[in-house]
This record gives C-alpha cells, structure tokens and sequence, in this order.
C-alpha cells in the first residue's frame, strides 16, 4: 500500500524537529541566563570597586543568582510550552493521518464484507 498524503507526512516531521530544536535553544538559552547573571554581578561588584563605590559582596552575586534562577525558570517555562506544542502539533498531524488511514480500511473491510454476504 502506497504512503499518501506526503506533504502532510512532511509537515509533521517539520514540526517535530521544530520543537526539539525550541527545546534544545530554551535550555540553552536558560542555562546562559544564569551564567551570564551570576557573572554580571560579580561585574557590577568590581565595577563598584573601581570606580569609588561600596562594594556589596554578597549581595550584588546573590541577587544576581538568585535573578538568573528566576529569569531561567520563567524562560523554561515559556521556552517548554512552545517546545512541546510545536511537538504536539507535528503528532496531530500524524494522528489524522493515522485516523484517516484507519476510517479507509474499515470501510474496506466492511463493504468487502458485505458483498461477500
């Protein structure tokens, strides 16, 4: 039996590896907030300390911290929904697909049973 319906095949699959790529850029992309807040508040610590100002030290690499865990949990959580409705969008596809193939053969099934009756 013939495949049909390719374009639609394709399109799934299109969506699929959109939504592993999404996923793959929102850990990424989390795991740079954190690096780069944690980073940029030990920048600000030094900066403080070169040009005059009272340094904090735990404080400006705590927050820092402590806002690149916030920042990446929000973008995880924004980054997880895409990833996973593109995802499910490409396994709709191939659901109806599937729902289409199966509808056919039924009613194969059934008129070839009712012409042999």
């Amino acid at each position: 039996m013939e495949k049909r319906y390719k374009v639609l095949r394709t399109i799934g699959k299109i969506y699929k590896i959109l939504g592993v790529i999404a996923a793959v850029l929102t850990i990424l992309s989390a795991l740079g907030i954190c690096v780069a807040s944690i980073l940029g508040g030990a920048a600000l610590n030094q900066y403080a300390r070169e040009f005059g100002g009272m340094p904090v030290p735990m404080a400006s690499k705590a927050g820092g911290a402590v806002a690149g865990v916030i920042g990446a949990l929000f973008l995880s959580l924004y980054g997880g929904m895409i990833a996973i409705s593109l995802y499910g969008l490409g396994e709709g596809v191939d659901l109806i697909i599937a729902l289409e193939e199966n509808t056919r053969k039924t009613t194969e099934l059934l008129e070839e049973s009712d012409t042999s009756a």
